[in-house]
């Protein structure tokens, strides 16, 4: 191999300063029994040669390398950025990096990403499970790397987990809007596999339903369709007959496609159709148009309870399995109107 074509190594810098090797590495070390005069010289060198610290082999050494490793399904969702982009910033006051992991809802690529995680030597997984596949959270937890689950648990596996109150946020949109004068709906749905899923449709038909509401008055509204309809630009025709007067999203990604279209299409938001979403992330990018949406009552929340799950599980591998159920509140915003006329 040409010698300028791989990385520097201790051994070049020490090589130029007329050094040994292991005067340099203790120079990096920041030990202090080598004279300045050297460790001056040496730390130039190395400035000046481009020298990057083997990151692996100081981590095989410390059995820490200060990295954890973040594994998302969708990095495009807003929620899941700036969740992340708190987590970050969290996770750096406390000395450790970051590096995100993105599957795109594959199974495979789930695997494929554990196994980076793995092989990179991290502290610690920050995990949002698309699906309740458990292989990957199995495999993590096998080659003992501290885990929290976020946003939803895992069949089967036992791990620290933080996660809204899917269900009971899913009701206080329905009582909202039952309170606001509905009696006609629709759900849109979110991934058949998603665990958050069943409990946002149950809960929002449950409390209905504890109004009398008939399960007919209710339109479930299959995700598939949404996102087949998002590239042909024909939402409103696939969510018709608009013959509901409320629409609640499995998030706020699908209520923003559904609130533009119907708006580009003529129909007023929130005096013909109102919308609820969930997550609210417009708390975290408020140019957004307004939309009213269920998450916790500080934006936040997740990320912090998350991080000291992560920390807490580094410091004691021992400890306790908890999982955090952060209560739900609605965001009131222009997308929906109180006392309509039906």
């Amino acid at each position: 191999m040409n010698k300028n074509s791989r990385r520097v190594t201790i051994k070049d810098i020490a090589e130029r300063c007329g050094v040994t090797a292991n005067t340099v590495s203790r120079v990096l070390r920041n030990d202090s029994r080598i004279s300045e005069a050297t460790a001056k010289r040496v730390c130039q060198a190395a400035d000046e040669m481009g020298y990057i610290r083997n990151s692996f082999a100081a981590a095989m050494r410390s059995g820490s390398s200060k990295l954890i490793s973040i594994i998302v399904d969708d990095i495009q969702n807003p929620h899941y950025a700036t969740l992340i982009n708190t987590v970050d910033l969290l996770l750096k006051e406390k000395g450790y990096d970051t590096m995100t992991l993105c599957t795109y809802g594959d199974p495979k690529s789930e695997l494929s990403m554990a196994n980076r995680s793995v092989a990179n030597l991290v502290d610690g997984v920050l995990y949002f499970p698309e699906s309740n596949d458990m292989g990957s959270a199995k495999l993590i937890q096998q080659n003992q790397i501290p885990l929290v689950l976020i946003d939803r648990e895992i069949r089967g596996i036992q791990a620290d987990v933080v996660r809204l109150n899917d269900y009971q946020g899913a009701e206080t949109a329905a009582e909202y809007l039952y309170a606001c004068g509905h009696r006609r709906f629709a759900y849109l749905s979110g991934p058949a596999g998603n665990g958050a899923q069943p409990l946002r449709q149950g809960g929002f038909v449950d409390a209905l339903a504890r109004h009398g509401i008939d399960a007919e008055d209710i339109r479930i509204l299959d995700m598939d369709i949404i996102y087949r309809t998002v590239q042909s630009k024909a939402i409103v025709q696939a969510i018709g007959p608009l013959d509901y007067t409320a629409v609640f999203a499995f998030n706020d990604q699908r209520a923003y496609h559904v609130m533009n279209a119907l708006r580009d299409n003529g129909y007023r938001v929130p005096e013909d159709i109102s919308v609820i979403g969930f997550d609210h992330i417009r708390a975290s990018l408020p140019y957004l148009p307004p939309l009213s949406s269920v998450s916790s009552a500080c934006a936040r929340m997740l990320a912090e309870k998350s991080v000291s799950l992560l920390l807490r599980r580094i410091e004691d591998s021992n400890a306790e399995f908890v999982t955090e159920i952060i209560p739900a509140v609605l965001h009131e915003e222009e997308s929906t109107v109180r006392n309509i006329v039906v």
